[in-house]
């Protein structure tokens, strides 16, 4: 996203969102904008919001999309708001995390919602990106920034900052075991679906067809290792990371705009056609109905109907 600070806020249009900056982080491949959120009663929050941001299904690249979601997510800055979530997830820690000292410890910290130095105000631990990477894959939401100025020192580090939206659960990203995604890609037996080759094995993604972006509490699931075949292929497709990470921006604008995504730039739907059917919802199970039809969610048999399409009217043709 090219754009400067003043022609955002152009754009923004918003005197309650006030931006600072735009930062990378990328080892961890996040982006982040970094603002200073106002409510109506004064209160303000201030800190940095991922835009770019994989466990989330967060792959924003234009001005208005980033637009659209800070004034989505401003509510959830509000004073009552925060109390809420402090409370609520300080509850969730004490009664639901049993076995989890080690990473409670860092995620009481991280609940003050300041910016929190690894080395002078986090938990001394050998292995706290373990920790970090561990509050990540619950749902959190966490702001990076490797360089940023220690409070009452002149020395930089590593910072965290726990950001207060709505804890999304565990994501599907790590629940699959190293023994279930080799036994994935050996029963789709190594086919980018998207080329339609075999390649590298490790460079292979298992798939979910059904979007995460589009789950609810009760969609998600665990891949167990004795997942059936057939459960896999109904399930899965492979394709590498480049086309994981555009599928995840075709299927976010999907979920934003009602517009269904074209794969390779066809407009060709095996059902439906370009526009999210409101016969849907557009969360939970019944979600994945919607999807159907749609390139993106089962590249294999979108190729197989448009080839049966073309050849059907290309016979039609002939006997004109």
């Amino acid at each position: 996203m090219e754009i400067t600070i003043e022609a955002f806020n152009e754009l923004l249009n918003n005197k309650y969102i006030i931006v600072e900056g735009f930062r990378n982080h990328s080892k961890a491949s996040e982006k982040y904008i970094d603002v200073t959120i106002v409510q109506n009663d004064g209160y303000s929050w201030k800190g940095s919001i991922p835009y770019f941001y994989r466990r989330a299904g967060l792959f924003i690249e234009t001005p208005e999309d980033l637009i659209d979601y800070l004034n989505t997510i401003y509510p959830f800055f509000s004073k009552k708001a925060i109390d809420d979530f402090v409370a609520t997830e300080k509850k969730r820690w004490n009664d639901e995390m049993s076995g989890k000292e080690t990473t409670k410890v860092f995620f009481d910290q991280l609940l003050n919602l300041e910016w929190n130095s690894v080395q002078h105000d986090l938990p001394l631990n050998r292995n706290f990106a373990r920790r970090i990477q561990d509050i990540k894959e619950f749902g959190y939401t966490l702001a990076t920034n490797t360089r940023r100025i220690v409070k009452d020192k002149s020395e930089t580090d590593t910072h965290i900052q726990l950001i207060p939206l709505p804890k999304g659960g565990v994501r599907g990203y790590e629940v699959m075991s190293p023994a279930f995604k080799a036994k994935a890609i050996n029963v789709l037996k190594s086919v980018n679906v998207y080329e339609l080759r075999s390649t590298n094995k490790h460079g292979l993604l298992p798939d979910h067809k059904f979007p995460e972006i589009r789950w609810d509490e009760a969609t998600k699931a665990e891949n167990p290792d004795e997942m059936s075949e057939i459960e896999i292929k109904e399930k899965f497709q492979l394709i590498d990371n480049q086309r994981n990470q555009q599928k995840r921006e075709v299927c976010r604008k999907c979920f934003q705009t009602g517009q269904r995504g074209k794969l390779y730039g066809i407009n060709f739907y095996y059902q439906g056609n370009e526009n999210w059917s409101s016969e849907f919802p557009r969360v939970g199970k019944d979600a994945e109905k919607g999807c159907i039809g749609c390139g993106w969610y089962d590249i294999q048999k979108w190729r197989d109907c448009l080839n049966e399409f073309m050849s059907k009217n290309t016979k039609e043709i002939h006997t004109r």
